[in-house]
């Protein structure tokens, strides 16, 4: 499996595991609720995008897409640990 690939896989889990802001993992929902989001996600990983950067997206993904109410401090550790998957 090439690098993309498996980064790929690590972030959409990493989404529906951790991240998980309508909590569909708490209930055994689809494990693809958050798939739509990999693509871009992993375009910001490879162009180096920064901690908070990514954090805003998230944000702006369940705040305005979700309408859910924001949770800047989750959405930033989720960054983080989407950022050392890219470096790993």
């Amino acid at each position: 499996m090439d690098p993309r690939q498996q980064l790929w896989i690590t972030v959409d889990r990493l989404l529906w595991e951790e991240w998980d802001p309508i909590g569909v993992n708490d209930y055994g929902g689809p494990d693809d609720e958050y798939r739509g989001y990999v693509p871009e996600l992993i375009d910001l990983l490879i162009r180096d995008a920064s901690t908070q950067e990514i954090a805003d997206r998230l944000s702006d993904i369940a705040t305005k897409q979700m309408d859910l109410f924001d949770n800047k401090e989750h959405h930033m550790t989720t960054a983080n640990k989407l950022k050392a998957l890219a470096t790993s």
